[in-house]
This record gives structure tokens, C-alpha cells and sequence, in this order.
């Protein structure tokens, strides 16, 4: 089986993304030669210490066939309810894994033609969010990504999956039955988005007439591909369906107002705003969560509900009072400006490059010339012709002339099976 069948027939996983003493699934991975071959069989175990053998050849992801999705999806969604209940794990281990699982799992959705399932996984993942932001409110708190964090589809509705729960609880109580239908409503509320372009979803300035009917129909589409999901209520096609109208009727897609926009829309498009302005974009950085709320109060009360708003700025002064280090925005990312730090596309079905010209310098004076393919605040992923030693320290050079010491952590393959380097920065 050649490199030429793996996005039509395997999806990527993450080396550390879930570790199982019995899998449910088949793991492959991309031989040198380009082949895929066969690693972990269903049944057998996959743990820490594979990960680490994996890591230590430059290997970052493995490959689960896509007929097995569904399996992939049950196993993930116990991998993360078991790590936020694990005490021995740090909160901010839990926080990562919770959040990566419930990006994953969505990002699988998104990226299978045919939606089965949800009710049985994100439904689960709700559901637990409704039971720990009950009884672990302020652990719970810590899954929303409050600065920093980047906009793109999957982590965006984590957040605001995460949101609507906290948001849900202020208004009703954590004990309501709306919280359950809040939360997985926030989570899969922007499904429709599978059809349009990152490039377009990120773009910087003015959207063309195309482009602006694409996002238009996102919240239609979405809707479609809902009502033919079992179990799921009409709450939640609601909010997929709403989460973009404006009390004054200048949203879209019908352009409904008043009392003709429902407490749920209301409450996703509160949280839906929020993250959209706090997250980084490439052509802007973030945005600290106090200076949002303060440009939000100008949209009420003709686009944005007064008393869900007002609930929500209390949701996010607790946590930043409980918190304050959670306000932090970094000082070096400029609005208008790529800069490395700028976003992190998903490695798999919404990676957005960046293209991005920098200059890689080792110890030694060598000068090495690279492409920016993605990044973050602590990661660049490089498409560069040389090889590195494992922890080899440089220093990056961008286009702005800033240098940023890092260091060498492995090879990857992306989706077209080449080559690329991951260095960390040094923090």
C-alpha cells in the first residue's frame, strides 16, 4: 500500500494522543521507503514507552485506518474522561489531553463524509462536562482556553463547547437538564465549516462575494448534516443552526430576531464571539479576555442579549480573579503581523500553512534556509533540506529579524508523506 493511499484510506493520530492496554483499533505507520506497515494490531497494547521508542526515530504520528474510526472515537472519549479524573495527572496534563481528545474527536467528524456517533461520543464528552463543571467547577474552568490559543475550527468549538457549560450553569445551575444539550451544542455547533477553506476562515481583510456565501452556508450545512443524526434534540440543531443571528435581525442565515432567537443561540453566540476576538488569528494576535468583554458590551443589547451577556462577564471575572495569570496575552505578537508565535494549524484535516521564509542557525555558524510550514508559541514545524541531531540547539531566524532560540526535537510526515522538522523554542 503506497503513500499515495494514506489520506484516502488512514487518518493521523498523534504518538501520544491516547494510550491503551488493549486497543481497539489497528495503528500503522509510514516506513522510510514510503510504505505503510502494520505497528500495533487491534487487541495488543500501545503505552508510554512506545511513545518514547517512537519519538527517539523522529516519529510523531501513527495512522488508524478510517473503517475504524468509530472504535478510535469510543477509546478516545474514555481516554480523556479517565485523565481528568486521575489525580496522579497535573492539571495541566489534564487539561491537555481533555482538550486534544475532544479536538480529535471532532476533527474526525468533520473529516468523514458520513457524521455517525455523536450521541454515544461527544454526547458522552457533554455530559461529563455537565457532571465536572457541577462538582469540579473550577477544574473544569481551566478546559476553556481563555488567552492565546488559536483559531481554528476544532479548538474553537472545544471552547465554546467548554463555554456553553459555563455559561449554561451561571444562568440555570450546573444541575439543569439544558447544560447536557448547552454543551454538546457548543462542541459540534460549527460542523458545517467542513466545507470551507481554511484560507478563507483565516483571511485577512475584506471577504470577496464567494467567499462571504461560504460562510453564510455554514451554519445551514451544518444543521443538514445533524438532522440525520440519531438522538440528537432540536436544541442543538438550533444552536448550530443560530449561533450567528443578531437580536436587531442582522445576523444570518435567516436573519431572525427578537424573542424569535432562542436562550441556547443566544448563549452559543455570546461564547461564540468571545472566543472568536480572544483567539490569535495570522493576521492578528490575541486579544486579553477583559479587553473582549469590554468590546462585546458595545454589540448589547441589538446583536448580543443583555443578561446572557452580563452572566458571561461574570463567568470570566471569577476565573481571571481565581486566576490572574490566566489574563496573560504575550507582548511580541503585534495585530497585522505574522509573526512566528502568530497560530498552530491542526497537523491533520485544518492545517493552514504559513509559507512563512525564516533562516535556521546552528551552533557552529551553519545557515540553513527553511519554509515556516506551521507554528505556535512553543513549536515551529520547518520544511527545510537537512538533518539534525535530537535536541540540537539553534537559533530561528524570521523575517523580521528577530532571533528565537530552540531546539531540534524530531522529523515528522505531513498529509503528502514528506518531510519536516519540529523544533521547540526555548521558553
Amino acid at each position: 500500500m503506497g503513500v499515495r493511499n494514506l489520506n484516502a484510506e488512514f487518518f493521523p493520530l498523534p504518538i501520544d494522543a491516547i494510550q491503551c492496554p488493549d486497543l481497539r483499533f489497528d495503528l500503522y505507520l509510514v516506513h522510510q521507503s514510503g510504505s505503510i506497515v502494520l505497528y500495533r494490531k487491534c487487541g495488543t497494547e500501545y503505552d508510554s514507552g512506545d511513545c518514547e521508542e517512537l519519538r527517539s526515530r523522529g516519529i510523531t504520528h501513527l495512522y488508524v485506518p478510517n473503517v475504524q474510526h468509530q472504535q478510535f472515537q469510543a477509546a478516545l472519549c474514555e481516554h480523556a474522561c479517565a485523565a481528568f479524573e486521575n489525580p496522579s495527572l497535573s492539571r495541566q496534563e489534564r487539561t491537555r489531553i481533555v482538550r486534544d481528545s475532544c479536538s480529535k474527536l471532532i476533527e474526525n467528524f468533520m473529516s468523514t463524509k458520513r457524521v455517525e456517533g455523536i450521541s454515544d461520543t461527544l454526547g458522552v464528552m457533554a455530559s461529563k462536562f455537565g457532571e465536572w463543571c457541577a462538582n469540579h467547577k473550577s477544574e473544569f474552568a481551566y478546559l476553556l482556553d481563555m488567552s492565546e490559543h488559536d483559531f481554528y475550527t476544532t479548538t474553537h468549538m472545544v471552547n465554546v463547547g467548554v463555554g456553553c457549560t459555563l455559561l449554561g450553569a451561571e444562568i440555570l445551575g450546573a444541575d439543569h437538564e439544558m447544560v447536557h444539550e448547552l454543551s454538546l451544542g457548543g462542541l459540534i455547533h460549527d460542523l458545517g465549516k467542513f466545507g470551507v477553506p481554511p484560507e478563507v476562515l483565516n483571511k485577512e481583510g475584506k471577504l470577496t462575494d464567494d467567499e462571504w456565501d461560504m460562510i453564510r452556508k455554514h451554519p445551514e450545512t451544518g444543521a443538514t448534516i445533524l438532522k440525520v443524526e440519531r438522538g440528537l434534540s432540536p436544541m442543538i440543531l438550533d444552536m448550530t443552526l443560530h449561533h450567528h443571528e443578531r437580536l436587531d435581525g442582522k445576523g444570518y442565515p435567516e436573519g431572525i430576531k427578537g424573542d424569535d432567537l432562542s436562550l441556547a443561540a443566544r448563549i452559543c453566540g455570546v461564547v461564540d464571539v468571545y472566543d472568536a476576538l480572544t483567539s490569535a488569528r495570522p493576521y492578528r494576535g490575541p486579544i486579553p479576555p477583559r479587553e473582549v468583554v469590554e468590546m462585546m458590551r458595545e454589540d448589547v443589547p441589538h446583536a448580543l442579549d443583555a443578561q446572557v451577556f452580563s452572566a458571561w462577564e461574570q463567568v470570566v471575572e471569577r476565573m481571571l480573579n481565581e486566576d490572574p495569570d490566566r489574563s496573560f496575552v504575550g507582548s511580541d505578537v503585534e495585530p497585522g503581523c505574522l509573526s512566528m508565535d502568530a497560530m498552530i494549524p491542526s497537523p491533520i484535516a485544518q492545517g493552514v500553512k504559513c509559507e512563512t521564509q525564516l533562516m535556521i542557525i546552528r551552533s557552529n555558524g551553519q545557515r540553513i534556509e527553511g519554509t515556516l510550514a506551521e507554528s505556535t508559541s512553543c513549536e515551529l514545524v520547518v520544511d527545510a533540506n537537512a538533518t539534525f541531531d535530537t535536541r540540537e540547539k539553534v537559533e530561528l531566524q524570521g523575517i523580521d529579524g528577530k532571533m528565537k532560540p530552540a531546539q531540534f526535537k524530531c522529523k515528522r510526515l505531513n498529509s503528502q508523506g514528506a518531510s519536516q522538522l519540529v523544533f521547540r523554542l526555548a521558553s
